[in-house]
């Protein structure tokens, strides 16, 4: 008797194949069908835009808006790849996507299986195996938000669920080792690189958001900046460092200012002494050892004199930039170096006030 479950041609170009590439990453689905030009092409242009989408966010010079301009013109990119995947294995380019009706194509289950783990299960009514699949993805997803030790599961499960969906499909002939092993392979690198990268940026990049007037004009309040984070980094004079305050500013805070936890308060100021130099302020000018400071930053000049002191080890002297409105270390003391996460190098955010922070 004759099946019900029509198979593929075992070397025909399967479109659910092709988009399945292309889904993994543009211009893969193209290189599958022989389009080698349009395929090379593809994986260039994306690849260049992820760079540039990069460095315009995250580069000090880099425009943020540009960056998300770019992102916008790579989702167009990886659209256009997994359609024209498709239309690269129909005769005459057709534009015409049919959907297999009936379980008759495992690559249509792989790919709904991309989508959301479980999914082509469910299509192909395995409903204990893709709820199990379904499940576990959304938890693990769910739990790694908090749980940086579980991000690699939610990659790994959808890769299991593709895997297991193809490999359990009824009826199915012409078994592809290579196909779905070079799947299987392009799904893990690019998912388990796309769950990783918010760990990597979060040990590179500290985000903060200037919450008083204390460094303007430099800095106005509700700019968001990138801080980049070093072991290595030591704190020259005129960077624009974020840290955490020392107990004698947390001290000087009213208790209805002091946040429900504490570690998530940040103070961003300028560095003005380094350990073993010594700071005085008078007459308007701020003098580090017997040089004044020309300080072409600062709202105004100082209207308070302060030391001369010597500033300790391992310490730093900080003024905010709006000098006569700015709780820093001529009020509460210095900063100890344990307390810097870093240099403070970018305005990310408004669009209008994107720019680097260099020294002046």
């Amino acid at each position: 008797m004759k099946s019900s479950f029509p198979s593929i041609t075992p070397n025909r170009l399967n479109p659910w194949l092709a988009v399945n590439y292309s889904l993994v990453f543009p211009g893969l689905g193209q290189l599958y069908s022989a389009f080698w030009a349009k395929g090379i092409s593809l994986v260039l242009v994306a690849v260049v835009m992820i760079g540039y989408a990069t460095w315009s966010i995250f580069g000090a010079n880099g425009q943020t808006m540009r960056g998300f301009w770019t992102i916008g013109g790579f989702l167009l990119v990886y659209s256009f790849s997994i359609l024209d995947a498709y239309r690269g294995t129909q005769p005459g380019y057709s534009t015409r996507i049919s959907v297999p009706q009936g379980t008759n194509d495992p690559w249509y289950a792989v790919f709904l299986s991309q989508l959301l783990p479980g999914l082509g299960h469910l299509y192909l009514q395995q409903a204990l195996a893709g709820g199990i699949f379904l499940l576990t993805g959304i938890l693990t997803a769910w739990l790694a938000n908090s749980m940086p030790q579980l991000v690699p599961m939610p990659p790994l499960i959808w890769v299991l669920s593709c895997y297991h969906v193809y490999v359990s499909f009824p009826h199915r002939t012409g078994y592809k080792s290579g196909a779905i092993a070079l799947l299987i392979m392009g799904m893990l690198i690019v998912r388990l690189s796309l769950g990783l990268t918010p760990g990597w940026v979060r040990q590179a990049v500290e985000q903060c958001i200037v919450p008083s007037e204390s460094m303007a004009p430099t800095l106005q309040v509700n700019d968001r900046l990138f801080v980049r984070r070093k072991h290595t980094y030591r704190p020259q004079v005129g960077d624009i460092i974020v840290f955490t305050p020392p107990d004698q500013a947390l001290n000087d805070l009213p208790e209805e200012d002091l946040p429900e936890n504490v570690d998530d308060l940040l103070y961003v100021k300028r560095v003005i002494g380094l350990p073993g130099q010594q700071i005085a302020i008078k007459a308007g000018r701020v003098y580090v050892g017997d040089l004044a400071l020309t300080e072409s930053y600062i709202q105004a000049t100082p209207a308070y004199e302060w030391g001369p002191e010597t500033v300790p080890a391992d310490s730093y002297f900080v003024l905010g930039d709006n000098r006569n409105n700015s709780g820093d270390s001529h009020v509460w003391g210095y900063v100890p170096e344990a307390n810097i996460l870093g240099a403070a190098y970018k305005i990310y955010w408004p669009p209008d006030r994107v720019q680097p922070l260099a020294k002046d």
